[in-house]
């Protein structure tokens, strides 16, 4: 499989640098990430000056921007393949909730399925952890199998893996993630929130939806009266 990595955390931190060693021993992988830690930056782009990437070693890549500015710059200049998935993190800290508007892991995961690439975004459920062995391992064994999912073209998958000191044998569960709280409801799917509480992994398909149809049922009831 090609794959196309990048993070938030910067090119140094031990999350992607897990991730290119392993991946890299059953797959075609090409790097490009932050040249520094940029978490938080969310879907942002630089568009006001000129980025600038810096050849660590074959096929890995820092650049002075945001992760979007990665991907678009990997796919557009740089990665000497099409890649068959975009894979963003790992990240030290969940993403879930609302959370999710804010976070460069996942806004480069979703920058890469709008260019059209399948793509996941990767966190732990820790800010302390210095081992991201299992949580790469769950990346791979997610990919070896991914061909057999058909995901929505708009959505990505999000996976939130819990500590691996404190919960030794975490199962993956598929999770919902809600962005506004109003629109829980009860269904047979856990919450992401609520499953890594439970201390079992979380894996959500997540798309940004633009349009409310009650919401213009509403504006356009509102507009009439003008």
């Amino acid at each position: 499989m090609n794959i196309l990595l990048t993070n938030d955390d910067g090119i140094e931190h031990s999350g992607i640098q897990t991730l290119i060693s392993n991946l890299s021993e059953e797959h075609n992988v090409f790097t490009m990430a932050p040249d520094r830690n940029r978490s938080g930056f969310g879907s942002a782009i630089t568009f006001l000056t000129e980025t600038k990437a810096k050849k660590i070693k074959e096929n890995i890549y820092s650049l002075d921007g945001t992760p979007v500015d990665c991907v678009k710059n990997a796919l557009e200049f740089y990665c000497p393949f099409e890649p068959d998935i975009v894979v963003s993190g790992i990240n030290p800290g969940p993403n879930l909730g609302s959370v999710l508007l804010y976070s460069g892991t996942v806004g480069a995961a979703f920058e890469g399925r709008n260019l059209k690439y399948p793509s996941i975004a990767v966190s732990v459920a820790s800010f302390e952890i210095t081992d991201y062995g299992f949580a790469a391992n769950i990346v791979k064994d997610i990919l070896n199998k991914i061909n057999k999912l058909n995901l929505d073209s708009s959505s990505i998958l999000n996976l939130n893996v819990p500590d691996n000191k404190k919960f030794k044998n975490p199962k993956l569960k598929v999770t919902k993630t809600y962005l506004d709280e109003q629109n829980r409801d009860e269904e047979d799917f856990l919450e992401d929130q609520k499953c890594l509480e439970e201390g079992s992994i979380s894996l959500s398909p997540i798309k940004l939806e633009t349009i409310s149809k009650a919401n213009l049922k509403d504006l356009k009831d509102f507009l009439d009266e003008f």
